[in-house]
């Protein structure tokens, strides 16, 4: 199958990481591979994306797209329907708005997103405040709020809806959170820096990735207890994973590196790793006339690449979707595979792609630094489900520039508009490694400096920021950043 023909929007991005698929073979352990399981009955009768080709009900007024807003502290609710943004779920003040202050109880850095198989509950992770709240669909109220380990970072619902599974990512544990009553009623120990919890469409087993470990760790959901550990992968960092909705596959992109790691659940192994590109985030997963398909959110290139599943060999890259928006990050397909839901976390918006033509088909304006998404079908099984919805964020003034630099690597630069001051930050890959910058920008004729940041051992730097009143008095245009020699 032929590759789509895209313009890369950086060429030279891929002599800083690879953008071209490769492959190497890594493997832990052989087991006897095993049929997987039908689905978990869903007494609702909703299917819930991802689903297999054919299974999954047709877009509908009573879903909601959601997309978890880091700066602005809320969730944005989109009608798929119409791609209508109908508003946002207000959990906090936007940064600096109160946040530092010592009486600030509010959520600070609203990230992860979960969903009930029914529809009927939304599970949000704030990063900073370590808590998950859950979240009538319905109408956008509070059920309940928990605080739990220190930096929760991504959680789901288990199939029946009872309990929501979030990973601690500072500590060695996932959280069990009571969805009906609140409160955490136990915890399993895990690898160190767990980062997502998924579940297998039989409801049997639960999948959690590390940022500090190159493994997964298989929960069996009954005893919750790990069964066995997968390892092999390709870095030690996976922040985000996806899950076939055969449960025959797991994707870990490990954005430091530029490489996703694939895995067979049958046999435990890791059957592939591929290069990607700088900045590769979520994967999720359609089922359409082409085959069984997965897409990656590669926000170094601000692209979204589509692979095609292979039982035999690598997957291949068949289209390269340029976004509509700067750093795609989460995504998630409708139950239908109609469409695939992509936000774009430095431009504050969402691209809405046609899986039939692979293109963008609309642009959502939505809140500030989106980070999770989720589609959730029946949602909303009567009326509007606007009711406590507000404009916090939405629609809020944003900027990026790409940085000229003399060495190696790339930069770039966003600026928002929150209450009180504006955030300015920095993303970059490829650059000198371990070395201390200092970004600048125009003021007057003199270069003023921002803000200064070190980059990792690989040359990484994942959101260096600082705030000040950039608006109006600096032009994005001349921001530099220049590395502090002896």
């Amino acid at each position: 199958m032929a590759v789509s023909s895209v313009l890369r929007r950086r060429n030279w991005v891929a002599g800083v990481l690879a953008a071209t698929v490769g492959v190497t073979a890594a493997c832990s352990s052989t087991t006897e591979e095993t049929e997987q399981s039908p689905p978990a009955s869903n007494a609702s009768g909703v299917v819930q994306a991802p689903a297999l080709a054919g299974e999954g009900q047709p877009i509908s007024s009573m879903d909601r797209v959601y997309v978890a807003d880091q700066t602005s502290n809320g969730v944005s609710v989109i009608n798929p329907a119409t791609n209508e943004v109908l508003g946002s779920i207000a959990l906090g003040s936007q940064r600096l708005d109160g946040v530092l202050g010592p009486q600030y109880v509010s959520n600070i850095d609203v990230h992860g997103l979960g969903f009930s198989q029914d529809g009927q509950h939304l599970g949000v992770v704030s990063v900073t405040t370590n808590t998950v709240t859950i979240i009538n669909t319905a109408d956008n109220t509070i059920a309940n709020q928990t605080y739990v380990g220190r930096a929760p970072h991504e959680g789901f619902f288990t199939p029946d809806g009872s309990e929501f599974w979030v990973a601690d990512r500072a500590l060695a544990q996932v959280d069990i959170v009571d969805v009906a009553n609140g409160g955490v009623t136990g915890h399993i120990e895990t690898g160190d820096g767990p980062s997502k919890v998924l579940f297998s469409p039989d409801g049997q087993t639960a999948y959690v990735n590390h940022i500090r470990s190159a493994t997964i760790d298989v929960i069996d959901v009954a005893s919750k207890q790990v069964s066995s550990v997968i390892d092999g992968l390709a870095d030690p960092m996976s922040s985000d994973f996806g899950l076939s909705p055969d449960g025959a596959e797991l994707w870990a992109p490990h954005k430091g590196v530029g490489k996703a790691s694939i895995i067979d659940t049958n046999s435990g192994t890791v059957k592939a790793i591929i290069d990607t590109g700088p900045d590769v985030n979520h994967a999720n997963f359609v089922t359409t006339d082409e085959g069984d398909l997965v897409y990656l959110t590669v926000g170094g290139t601000n692209e979204i690449r589509v692979y095609q599943r292979t039982s035999e060999g690598p997957p291949e890259l068949i289209h390269t979707i340029m976004s509509t928006g700067v750093e795609p990050h989460g995504i998630w397909p409708s139950p239908d595979n109609t469409r695939v839901y992509a936000v774009n976390e430095h431009s504050d918006s969402v691209s809405v792609i046609d899986t039939a033509t692979q293109s963008v088909i609309a642009t959502l304006d939505t809140g500030q630094e989106g980070q999770a998404l989720v589609y959730v079908a029946n949602a909303v099984p009567d009326g509007d489900g606007t009711e406590n919805l507000t404009q916090q964020g939405i629609g809020a003034r944003v900027e990026n520039a790409d940085i000229p630099l003399d060495g190696p690597g790339y930069a770039r630069v966003t600026v928002r508009e929150v209450d009180g001051q504006d955030m300015f930050s920095i993303d970059g890959a490829g650059l000198m490694p371990s070395t201390t910058y200092t970004a600048t920008a125009d003021l007057d004729g003199q270069a003023v400096p921002i803000l200064s940041f070190t980059t990792n051992d690989i040359g990484y730097e994942m959101q260096a920021a600082a705030f000040t009143e950039f608006f109006d008095n600096y032009d994005i245009g001349s921001v530099r950043i220049t590395p502090q020699t002896e």
